[in-house]
């Protein structure tokens, strides 16, 4: 057995700590990501509206993307969503950025609200992680007031001098016949405000799209982060779109999953797939691939994805209008 001596040993053990070392300033140069949730007041009213803030601190190279307010009812726990705002960003050193967005919130949930786990994606190079906040509980206060210390009962009715009969008789028909027509009224004309109602927030959707993407063409990406988020911006812009006006859960699925699901559609055509497959995959390839395309290419995928909500809107109207009166189209 050959011995080691002691210059041989020296070299080996000062090679080692080295190793150990280097890997202690890897670990310590790359913390975990962290997520935090702020509440606008420390405690509120059932109907108030209130901020939530989601506040995630990352690794500079990674793209934060927030839940959307149009997402999944369940995400949010017992709040309601109303509108998210703006991602806005912060650098605290070279290697970490603190990025954030405000969500304008209120609750009916009685004592207290539950704020569930809030996932946020982190998006660098070809990996794709995901943080999530911690639980918390917003107390919720009573709307009465300290010095109620029960129910009460209810007041004597005032005393008043009785009318001639026949007053009464006509007050009674008149109320019978009034009651009898809003009635009928309600029954007529509910069921038909109802479906213009959610007609309207249905093709709203697409208003909304659209003028996303206008706002997408006035941004030229140059840079891999300014390029991530464009893509992330569109491809979510059209994602909550295919949720809202065609039924299909695009928020929560991949890009194959979302074509599949586009394919089974029958006013949806082979040349719409092949127009969406072209945006999602090239979204795909910034976002995951480290891909960062010319200026000029974003451009014309940009056009192609206006093309192709533009033709799905206009199949989705065209089988609304073939569609028979007493047949509703799955939104």
């Amino acid at each position: 057995m050959q011995q080691w001596s002691q210059p041989q040993v020296r070299a080996v053990l000062y090679s080692g700590l080295l190793l150990l070392a280097a890997g202690g300033r890897l670990a310590a140069a790359q913390p975990a990501p962290r997520v935090e949730v702020h509440v606008s007041a420390d405690s509120i009213r059932i109907g108030e509206r209130f901020t939530l803030t989601l506040v995630a601190e990352h690794a500079a190279d990674a793209t934060a993307i927030f839940p959307a307010a149009e997402g999944p009812s369940a995400l949010f726990g017992d709040l309601h969503v109303f509108r998210r705002g703006p991602v806005r960003s912060r650098s605290i050193s070279e290697a970490r950025r603190v990025d954030s967005v405000a969500y304008e919130v209120t609750t009916f949930a009685l004592d207290s609200a539950r704020v569930p786990v809030l996932p946020i994606r982190l998006a660098a190079d070809r990996d794709t992680m995901v943080a999530g906040s911690l639980p918390r509980v917003v107390p919720v206060v009573s709307v009465v007031g300290p010095d109620a210390e029960g129910l009460r009962a209810p007041a004597l009715l005032a005393a008043f001098p009785r009318p001639v009969w026949w007053w009464g008789l006509l007050i009674l028909v008149g109320a019978v016949l009034l009651a009898g027509g809003a009635y009928a009224w309600w029954r007529w004309q509910g069921p038909a405000e109802e479906a213009l109602q959610d007609d309207e927030e249905s093709r709203g959707a697409y208003e909304a799209a659209s003028t996303r993407l206008q706002q997408l063409e006035r941004r030229h990406p140059t840079g891999r982060q300014a390029c991530r988020a464009f893509y992330v911006d569109l491809t979510e812009t059209l994602r909550v779109y295919m949720a809202h006006r065609l039924g299909i859960r695009a928020l929560e699925r991949t890009t194959s999953e979302v074509l599949a699901a586009l394919r089974e559609r029958p006013e949806v055509g082979e040349t719409i797939v092949r127009r969406l497959r072209a945006v999602l995959e090239q979204a795909d390839l910034v976002k995951f691939a480290d891909a960062q395309p010319p200026p000029e290419e974003s451009q014309s995928v940009l056009r192609t994805a206006q093309d192709a909500l533009d033709a799905l809107e206009a199949a989705r109207r065209r089988a609304e209008s073939q569609a028979p009166d007493d047949e509703a189209i799955p939104a």
